[in-house]
């Protein structure tokens, strides 16, 4: 018998692929994927200039909307993943046009919306150039 998934998680799933296959396109030291819940959908690690490993956690979130300059993350996980001790990117997928944006959380939170609930936070689409700035701060060679 076939198994029939949701809409919501099939765009879920097509978001953590397209995640997936862009994290590994910038060529990590390595990339996982928790087992269990952390919060995290990956960690991923860059090779620095001074021999170690840069390690940050990547949040995916989903929407099959266009995204414009700003997007709306549940603040429980914008403050979790900004109050880390390691960094925390956020990657947001728009599943329906192909394109990927993100965002790096600072616990200064931005401009939160209605009663607080979620915060509007400000993301840079990926291009060929924001792709190599993401990846030298991913290795910590931010000029």
């Amino acid at each position: 018998m076939m198994e029939t998934r949701s809409q919501t998680s099939l765009v879920g799933r097509r978001a953590e692929l397209m995640a997936e296959l862009f994290l590994q396109d910038l060529e990590p030291t390595f990339l996982a994927r928790p087992a269990t819940d952390l919060g995290f959908d990956f960690f991923v690690g860059f090779s620095n200039l001074k021999g170690g490993i840069n390690t940050t956690g990547v949040v995916v979130k989903a929407t099959p909307q266009r995204v414009l300059s700003r997007f709306d993350v549940d603040s429980r996980s914008y403050r979790r993943l900004a109050n880390s001790n390691i960094p925390g990117l956020f990657l947001v997928v728009d599943v329906k046009h192909n394109r990927l944006f993100y965002a790096w959380p600072a616990s200064d939170e931005p401009t939160r919306n209605g009663k607080h609930k979620t915060i509007a936070l400000p993301v840079t689409e990926v291009n060929h150039k924001t792709k190599v700035q993401l990846r030298k701060r991913l290795a910590g060679s931010v000029d």
